[in-house]
């Protein structure tokens, strides 16, 4: 990361006859600009979020991003603001570096078209899980993300705290978790999704 090339808001950096640089600073819109080879190689998420948070930017963008890439990771990234594919032309930047000031994102429509089909798929996962609940462990799911423990569980549905550990055993084959944090994790992302 000691690559740290100035530049202002005519962005004259880019030119493809020469290596690219890994790493830029774009000093007067406040963004690091990394270069999608890096990525997972030279530079983490964590890496790049202590970097940004000492250099005091605001957001990221990836660069030289191929068209053939998989996309569905990149979101991931800290602060990501914005991706440019490979060879994307100066004039590309600015518009894109202009919408980012003003508080939009930018990535291109096959990445966001990803992105949505990815979310989508999940969301049809999710259901299709929680759909296979039956009522009782809708109702054992339910206190349990509420907070209660086996047996206060057990004493409020009037069964066996065994009984409640059978239940939690088939609720996490279902929806895919291995222990209670796991399962008051999913509930507090998926809980509206519960059929009751």
């Amino acid at each position: 990361m000691d690559v740290e090339i100035e530049i202002n808001k005519k962005i004259n950096y880019l030119d493809h006859k020469k290596q690219s640089p890994l790493l830029y600073e774009a000093v007067d819109y406040n963004l690091l600009l990394v270069n999608y080879k890096t990525l997972n190689v030279i530079t983490n998420h964590e890496l790049l979020s202590q970097f940004m948070q000492k250099n005091g930017q605001q957001g990221l963008i990836i660069f030289d991003v191929p068209k053939n890439a998989d996309f569905s990771d990149l979101k991931s990234w800290p602060n990501l603001k914005g991706i440019f594919f490979e060879y994307a032309d100066k004039t590309l930047f600015e518009q894109g570096f202009k919408a980012i000031e003003q508080g939009e994102l930018w990535f291109p429509r096959p990445i966001t078209d990803c992105w949505t089909r990815q979310m989508l798929e999940e969301e049809q996962h999710t259901i299709l899980r929680t759909n296979n609940l039956t009522r009782k462990e809708i109702k054992v799911l339910k206190l349990l993300y509420s907070g209660l423990e086996y047996t206060a569980i057990a004493d409020s549905l009037f069964i066996s705290e065994a009984t409640v550990r059978v239940h939690l055993h088939k609720i996490y084959q279902k929806i895919e978790v291995k222990n209670k944090q796991q399962a008051r994790l999913w509930c507090k992302s998926n809980f509206n999704k519960i059929n009751s």
